[in-house]
């Protein structure tokens, strides 16, 4: 006993860094909540990356929201323009497609009525067997009729250019490019179309494309187109003719001058009075000067009325205005070229017509480039 107690004092003594049962579990306690709050904060972690990817997903689909709200208003302008136009259209054509498949029926009686009658030449004649070589002649000879009996389009409308290539309908004098795509829209295709028309085809037409009332009775175009269906030569220009008759004495000339100088002054100031009556339909404080130099930049263009015009409805013809006017001209560049031109289109929208000369000052104003043109 006195030796085991020596030995416990002597060399049963604690070290520094020794634990003692107790210390060893507040260790082991520390070390777990440790542990815990180590994966409240890995949860809490997990937790804000979710949130920042739900954030992330909603900025992504800000700028989609936004083009799409943007091209809806460009698409409504472009379409709501003609929506009228096309059903008005829709119906024409409905009702001349009926009309042609009417007259198609109208004429499939007579082809049923001709054959019982080649079926009883037929019955009598095989009763003489001296005459059967003829019978079969004439019905080998039936077909051939038919076909050349074949009816040819005749019809207002049709659904393309069905017999043969199309006719070039810029020969008849009044139709230029742009009539001829209209019309070949319409179903208008051959000289001998028009060359058929009467006169409720001719109401008909003037109501379904961009033309003045009467302008084809003026330029006689059912006239010239039944020259050109039959083989002749298109009409010649009549303006210098005229030029020459003009051509009398010396003296007369002299006195002729002056008054042409004076026309030619009030002419001048006259011309241009209706681009600017139009442009002050909707700007009445618009200058005559900025006018008259936004005409006679247009220039040869408007002197045909086909070119006159800026039709919204033809997407080549809005790209040709935003290249050459708004790029170009006004030296903006093409995404605002378009937003602009988009923007006329929609507040000239009432005018059915839109005048070049007033479609190219609201471009240069709302651009703030009138000062381009003085």
């Amino acid at each position: 006993l006195l030796g085991w107690l020596l030995w416990g004092k002597l060399f049963g003594a604690k070290h520094e860094g020794d634990l003692t049962i107790e210390g060893e579990g507040a260790l082991r306690a520390e070390a777990d909540g440790l542990r815990t709050r180590i994966r409240e904060l890995e949860g809490n972690v997990s937790t804000r990356d979710t949130e920042i990817k739900g954030l992330n997903a909603k900025l992504a689909a800000v700028p989609a929201a936004a083009a799409v709200a943007t091209a809806a208003p460009a698409a409504a302008a472009a379409s709501d323009d003609d929506d009228g136009y096309a059903l008005e259209w829709r119906n024409r054509y409905l009702a001349a497609r009926v009309k042609y498949l009417e007259g198609r029926l109208a004429d499939a009686p007579k082809a049923a009525v001709a054959k019982p009658a080649v079926k009883k030449v037929a019955a009598k004649k095989k009763a003489a067997p001296k005459k059967k070589a003829t019978v079969k002649k004439v019905a080998a000879k039936k077909p051939v009729a038919k076909k050349k009996a074949a009816p040819k389009p005749k019809v207002l409308y049709t659904d393309g250019p069905t017999d043969g290539a199309p006719d070039d309908l810029k020969l008849i004098k009044g139709i230029g490019p742009k009539f001829e795509k209209d019309l070949n829209g319409k179903g208008v295709y051959y000289f001998r179309q028009i060359a058929a028309w009467k006169a409720k085809d001719v109401k008909m037409v003037e109501g379904v494309i961009d033309s003045f009332p009467g302008r084809i009775g003026r330029d006689e175009w059912i006239k010239q187109a039944k020259v050109l269906a039959a083989g002749g030569k298109p009409r010649a220009m009549k303006a210098a003719p005229k030029i020459a008759k003009k051509s009398t004495s010396s003296k007369p000339k002299a006195k002729k001058a002056s008054s042409s100088a004076k026309k030619s002054t009030s002419a001048a100031g006259n011309k241009y009075d209706k681009y600017y009556t139009n442009v002050k339909k909707y700007d009445s404080g618009a200058n005559r000067g900025t006018v008259e130099a936004i005409a006679k930049y247009c220039g040869a263009s408007l002197a045909s009325r086909d070119t006159s015009l800026v039709a919204c409805s033809d997407p080549s013809e809005v790209a040709t205005v935003v290249k050459n006017f708004t790029v170009k001209k006004l030296g903006l560049d093409k995404a605002r070229g378009e937003k602009i031109v988009a923007e006329v289109c929609q507040d000239l929208k009432a005018e059915r017509f839109k005048n070049r000369v007033t479609f190219y000052y609201f471009c240069a104003k709302k651009a703030g480039k009138l000062g381009v043109f003085g």
